[in-house]
């Protein structure tokens, strides 16, 4: 059997896992500054993309050069089983508006790109 060689990764690629297993959050916290000992709004924005295939994952972000890998450890299922683990490639704030002007274009989920041009324009403010 030929064995079979894998195409590199694109930014179409990646845009399309985004669109199918990834999100866009961005949403207000309150955090704290010890040194003036007060709370005050914060504006937190992300990306993430999850997936048990650990090479897909490693493959875009070395693709992309930018964010980071985490682990995310199995969970418990409703029927009682343990889920598989995971891996997930996260931007954040300014990182993910880097890697939105480079995937907008490709991007065909609808609620998605709707939250990347929200992220996009709150930078632009």
């Amino acid at each position: 059997m030929k064995k079979h060689k894998l195409k590199p990764i694109n930014i179409s690629y990646v845009a399309s896992f985004l669109d199918g297993e990834g999100s866009i959050i961005m949403g207000k916290c309150m955090k704290f500054n010890p040194v003036a000992k007060k709370r005050y709004n914060c504006t937190t924005i992300r990306m993430e993309i999850c997936n048990t295939d650990f090479d897909i994952i490693k493959d875009i972000h070395k693709f992309m050069k930018i964010g980071h890998v985490i682990d995310i450890k199995p969970r418990l299922k409703k029927n009682g089983e343990m889920g598989k683990p995971q891996k997930r490639w996260q931007t954040t704030h300014r990182q993910t508006l880097a890697v939105l002007k480079k995937i907008l274009p490709y991007m065909r989920e609808k609620n998605k790109i709707e939250k990347a041009i929200e992220v996009m324009n709150f930078y632009e403010k």
